[in-house]
C-alpha cells in the first residue's frame, strides 16, 4: 500500500476528526471559514467539512504534507479551474482522491472557490473591479 494511502487509511480508520488528537498537529488555532454567503457556498462548506477537512484542516492549513491550502501557489495549479480539475480528478499516488463521482461539476466549482479562499494573500492580490 502506498505510504500516503496508508496514512489516509489510518486516519480514517482511527476515526480521528479535526477536534480529535490529530488537530494538534496542525494546531487547534485553525479557524474555520466564516458563514457562507449563498446556498451553493453553504453546500460547499458542508462538503468540505465532510470530505476535505480531515486532510486539509478546518482552515485549510493542512494535516498532511502537501495539503496546505493557505500557501498561495499550489503544485497542481492555483486558479479556480485548475483547482476544480484537481478536485475532480484527484492526484494519483496521493491521498487526494477523485471527487467527480461524489459531487456535481457545480459543487466541485464551489469547493474550488472555497479552497482558494483559504489563501488570504491571494484574495488581497485580486485586482480591483472597475465600475
Amino acid at each position: 500500500m502506498h505510504m500516503n494511502t496508508a496514512l489516509l487509511a489510518l486516519i480514517l480508520l482511527a476515526g480521528v476528526g479535526v477536534s480529535g488528537p490529530l488537530s494538534a498537529v496542525a494546531g487547534d488555532r485553525q479557524k474555520p471559514p466564516a458563514k457562507a454567503k449563498s446556498a451553493a457556498a453553504a453546500k460547499a462548506l458542508e462538503n468540505y467539512r465532510m470530505t476535505c477537512q480531515v486532510c486539509h484542516g478546518p482552515a485549510g492549513k493542512g494535516m498532511l504534507p502537501g495539503s496546505d491550502l493557505t500557501i498561495g501557489t499550489w503544485k497542481h495549479g492555483s486558479t479556480i479551474p485548475a483547482i476544480a480539475k484537481t478536485i475532480s480528478e484527484g492526484v494519483p499516488g496521493t491521498a487526494m482522491l477523485p471527487a467527480k463521482d461524489r459531487f456535481t461539476k457545480a459543487e466541485i466549482l464551489e469547493l474550488a472557490k472555497l479552497a482558494r479562499s483559504f489563501d488570504k494573500k491571494a484574495a488581497a492580490r485580486k485586482p480591483a473591479v472597475k465600475k
